[in-house]
Parts: structure tokens; sequence; C-alpha cells
């Protein structure tokens, strides 16, 4: 298991777009499972196979 606390947060848009696919591929190839912490809908819609939302410490979906 691997811990991400917003990876991608200071890379630039095309960047940040081209490693999260990296990402993904890497994990899945490892057969990794990771926490990815992000406050980036996107990011987390296209990195996560199950996504939560949290609010004040509070699982909220």
């Amino acid at each position: 298991m691997i811990l991400l606390d917003e990876p991608l947060s200071n890379l630039d848009v095309q960047l940040r777009q081209r490693l999260r696919g990296e990402l993904r591929q890497i994990l899945k190839r490892a057969g990794m499972a990771a926490i990815l912490v992000t406050h980036d809908r996107e990011e987390a819609l296209c990195l996560g196979d199950r996504v939560a939302v949290m609010h004040q410490g509070h699982l909220e979906q």
C-alpha cells in the first residue's frame, strides 16, 4: 500500500494529465493498492477505482 498526498498538485496541466495515466499504469502493473488524497475531482475520478468524499474528517460519500 502506498499513500499519495496530492502528488500532482504542483505540476502544470499538460504534465499532470500525462502523469495521471502513467501513475495509474504503474500502480496496476505493480498490483499495488494506493490511497490518493486530492482536491481535484477529475484527478480522483481518473485515478481511482473507488472514490470517497470527506468533509471535516467525516466520510460524506
